[in-house]
């Protein structure tokens, strides 16, 4: 069974909790909510930093003639998926587009300074997270698992929830 944690409020704990499952996963797809007619394209990120204040920082790409044009806050949607342990991290927050003062986030990132003319900073403040353990189902049979999955998809068994906070 997918085991679902829900984490609502910062702590300690569950910060450290979320940015060690950050770390091991790395890369997201990222979808950005704007109404604007300029939009940020859904793409795949890699995070560079999560701070402890609970910001996740990336890069996403935009031309950069148009970044001036993009609202600068949004609310956005990181979707962490770990495929050899079925994992999923799902994170929404608030993001806002910020400068990369002096280039220090393009130095540590797998970017070429000549690319970041096409790249925004994003900083995502993590308002909810939700965490399902894909391990859990890892060693059960291939009949349990069809049986799992279908009784996910149409009777939403009741998965373990943990609210934090």
């Amino acid at each position: 069974m997918f085991i679902k944690k829900s984490i609502m409020h910062y702590n300690g704990e569950h910060l450290n909790f979320i940015t060690n499952k950050v770390k091991q996963i790395k890369t997201a797809l990222f979808k950005s909510d704007i109404n604007s007619e300029l939009l940020l394209p859904n793409n795949i990120i890699e995070v560079l930093q999560v701070d402890a204040d609970g910001h996740i920082w990336f890069f996403t790409s935009c031309n950069g003639r148009y970044a001036k044009n993009i609202k600068p806050q949004f609310y956005a949607y990181l979707d962490f998926y770990k495929k050899q342990t079925g994992s999923r991290l799902q994170i929404n927050g608030h993001a806002l587009v910020v400068e990369d003062e002096n280039d220090s986030f393009i130095s540590i990132s797998n970017y070429s300074k000549l690319v970041s003319d096409s790249l925004v900073l994003v900083k995502m403040k993590i308002v909810q997270a939700e965490y399902y353990d894909g391990n859990a189902i890892q060693n059960i049979s291939l009949k349990n698992k069809i049986f799992h999955t279908i009784n996910q998809l149409f009777f939403n068994s009741n998965p373990k929830i943990f609210n934090f906070g």
